[in-house]
C-alpha cells in the first residue's frame, strides 16, 4: 500500500498492512493519505497499432501534450513533474489537502482565447524555445502598452490571484495598468505553451546572477518563471516571461514545480491577500495551511504560513515555520525575516548579524536597509538610521512602509511636525492599513490632536476582525487613553497630572514613549495586519513594538 505524506510531500510504500504507517522522511504518523491508482481502461488488442500510429501523428504535429492530457493517468495525490489537467489537479489537491481548491485548480488551463493568443504569437515558430520566446515577446508587448505593471512587491494586492485565462483577459486593454504577480504572468505563458503541445511547467526563481536586490523582497509572494522541457544533459531552460530577462538563473537558484506546488503558491498569495486587505486572518490561515500541504518545500509558502500564524497569536508555531523557510533557502529575504525576529525579541545584535548578511548578498535591498535603520533606532544611533532610511528611499521611493518608519524616526528625535507629516503620508498611501492608522493615532496623541486620534482609532477598530474587536479596544485604550472611543473633545487623554507622551524612543525619556503602552496593558499580543514592517500590540513586556513581519 502506498501513502503520501502531506507534510513533506513524500510518497512511500508500507510493506506490512498490520503496521501503522509512518513517513520515513519526517517520521510523522499524521497527515498520511493512501495513494489510490486511477483505473485505466485497456485498449482493444486489434486497435493497438492504430492507436500507436495516431499518437505518432499527433506528436509529429505538435499535439503530444494534448494527447497526454486526454489519456495520461497517475495515482491520485502523487503529482508527477509534468503537466496534468485541471480535473486531475483538482482531484490531487483534494487527496493531499482534503479540500477542493476551487477556481484556482484552473490556474494553468488554456481556454479558447489562450489557444488563439498562442497560435498568433508563435506563428511560424518551431521548437519549445522559439515558441516560448515568441509568447514572452507578446506578453512583453502588452506590458509595454501598460496593460499591466509591476506587482506589489511587499504586500499582496486585493483579491485572489488570477488563473491563466483571467490574466489574459485582464491584459487586453492598453493603459489598464493591471498589477500582476509573476505567478499569474508565468501561468499564462505556461498555459499558452501547453496549448501548442509544449509540456511547460512553473519554476520558482530565487535570484538571477549579478542582481543586487531580491526578486521577492518580503520572501512571501514568490517570483516565478517558465520551465521548458529538459533535453537530455543540457541545462534546464528557464524563461522569464514576467521580467523578460534574457539570462537564465543558475542551477541552484530556481526550482521546477509540479502543478500541485504551483497551486500551493497561488493559494499562499490568496492567503496573504485575505490577511493584508480583507482583514480575514481566519480564511488566510486556512488557505496557508492548504498551500503548505501542496508545496511543503517552498520557502515563500512557509514564510506566508509563518506570518499568518504570528498574526493569529501562534508565535511559537510561526517561528518554527520561519526557521524552516530559512533552512530551505537562507537567502537575503529569509535572513531579513530572521532579523525582524531579533527586533521583535529585542535582540538587536542578532538582528544586526542577519540583516548584515542579507545586505552583503543584496546591497540594493530596500527592506533590508529599513530593517538595519530600525536596528540603529533601537540602539539610539539616529544618524546611522537616517542614512539607511535615505538609501532605502532612493532604491524604492514608493515602498508603502517607508513613511511609517520615517514617522517613527522623527518621533524618536522629538520632531513632532515631521513625524506628523510622515504619518499622514503613510495613511494617504494605504488608507485602510491598520498599521499606518495606528502610527498616525500615536503621533496625533503626542501632538495633542485628540479628535484626530479618536478618528484613527475608530478606523482601526472598523478594519479589525470581529473576533478581535474587544481585545483591540482594550489595547487601544491602553495606548491612546481611556476615552479614546468617546465623543470628540479637547480633553487630554493622558492621566491627570502626567506629562504627555514623549516622542523620544530612548528608555530614559520622561513620560511614556511613543512606542510604549502607557497603561501597561498585559492582554497579550495582537498584530495589526501582516505586511512588513508591522507593529505588534501588547506582549509580555507591555509595549507596542515595531514588528517587521516575516
Amino acid at each position: 500500500m502506498q501513502y503520501h505524506c502531506v507534510q513533506c510531500d513524500q510518497v512511500f510504500t508500507l510493506d506490512s498492512s498490520d503496521e501503522k504507517p509512518r513517513c520515513p522522511k519526517c517520521l510523522r504518523q499524521h497527515g498520511l493519505r493512501p495513494v489510490e491508482a486511477k483505473a485505466v481502461k485497456a485498449a482493444a488488442t486489434g486497435s493497438r497499432a492504430a492507436v500507436i500510429g495516431f499518437a505518432v501523428l499527433l506528436v509529429a504535429a505538435g499535439g503530444g501534450y494534448a494527447l497526454y492530457r486526454s489519456t495520461g493517468t497517475h495515482p491520485k495525490g502523487q503529482v508527477p513533474l509534468k503537466p496534468i489537467s485541471a480535473e486531475d489537479l483538482r482531484e490531487d489537491a483534494k487527496v493531499i489537502t482534503g479540500q477542493d481548491p476551487g477556481a484556482l485548480a484552473s490556474l494553468l488551463d488554456a481556454d479558447a482565447a489562450i489557444e488563439k493568443f498562442a497560435e498568433t504569437a508563435a506563428k511560424g515558430q518551431d521548437g519549445a524555445a522559439a515558441q516560448a520566446k515568441a509568447i514572452t515577446a507578446a506578453i512583453t508587448q502588452r506590458r509595454d502598452k501598460q496593460a499591466f505593471v509591476l506587482w506589489p512587491r511587499v504586500e499582496a494586492r486585493e483579491g485572489a490571484p488570477l488563473t491563466a485565462a483571467e490574466t489574459l483577459q485582464a491584459i487586453q486593454k492598453d493603459g489598464e495598468r493591471k498589477q500582476l504577480y509573476p505567478l499569474e504572468v508565468s501561468a499564462l505563458a505556461v498555459a499558452a505553451l501547453r496549448s501548442l503541445g509544449v509540456p511547460a511547467l512553473i519554476a520558482e526563481v530565487y535570484r538571477y546572477t549579478g542582481e543586487t536586490a531580491p526578486l521577492d523582497p518580503a520572501g512571501r509572494l514568490g517570483y516565478y518563471a517558465v520551465a521548458l522541457p529538459k533535453q537530455g544533459d543540457a541545462p534546464q531552460q528557464v524563461v522569464d516571461a514576467y521580467g523578460g530577462r534574457s539570462t537564465a538563473p543558475s542551477a541552484n537558484d530556481f526550482k521546477v514545480m509540479t502543478d500541485a506546488q504551483a497551486l500551493g503558491g497561488a493559494l499562499a498569495l490568496r492567503a496573504q491577500s485575505q490577511a493584508d486587505n480583507a482583514g480575514d486572518l481566519k480564511a488566510g490561515l486556512a488557505d496557508s495551511e492548504l498551500a503548505l500541504k501542496l508545496s511543503p518545500s517552498s520557502a515563500s509558502v512557509r514564510s506566508v504560513r509563518a506570518a499568518l500564524l504570528m498574526a493569529t497569536g501562534g508565535v511559537e508555531a510561526g517561528t518554527r515555520e520561519l526557521d524552516a523557510a530559512a533552512q530551505l533557502r537562507r537567502d537575503a529575504p529569509r535572513r531579513n525575516n530572521l532579523a525582524t525576529m531579533g527586533l521583535i525579541t529585542g535582540n538587536a545584535d542578532a538582528a544586526a548579524k542577519e540583516v548584515a548578511a542579507a545586505l552583503a548578498e543584496a546591497p540594493d535591498y530596500a527592506l533590508g536597509h529599513i530593517t538595519l535603520a530600525t536596528v540603529h533606532l533601537m540602539r539610539g544611533e539616529q544618524e546611522l538610521a537616517r542614512a539607511e532610511l535615505e538609501r532605502a528611499e532612493r532604491l524604492e521611493p514608493d515602498l508603502a512602509v517607508l513613511p511609517q518608519i520615517w514617522a517613527q524616526f522623527y518621533a524618536s528625535a522629538n520632531d513632532i511636525d515631521q513625524a506628523l507629516v510622515k504619518a499622514q503620508e503613510a495613511v494617504r498611501r494605504r488608507p485602510k492599513d491598520m498599521q499606518a492608522l495606528l502610527v498616525l493615532a500615536r503621533v496625533d496623541r503626542a501632538a495633542g490632536r485628540y479628535d484626530d486620534m479618536r478618528e484613527q482609532a475608530r478606523k482601526i477598530l472598523a478594519a479589525a476582525p470581529a473576533d478581535q474587536q474587544e481585545r483591540l479596544k482594550t489595547l487601544l485604550r491602553g495606548m491612546l487613553g481611556p476615552t479614546v472611543f468617546e465623543a470628540p473633545s479637547d480633553q487630554d487623554e493622558g492621566p491627570a497630572g502626567s506629562p504627555g507622551p514623549s516622542l523620544s524612543g530612548t528608555p530614559d525619556a520622561k513620560g511614556p514613549r511613543l512606542l510604549d503602552d502607557p497603561a501597561g496593558s498585559k492582554t497579550g499580543s495582537l498584530q495589526l495586519g501582516t505586511g512588513a514592517p508591522k507593529l505588534q500590540l501588547g506582549g509580555g513586556d507591555s509595549q507596542l513594538k515595531l514588528k517587521l513581519d516575516p
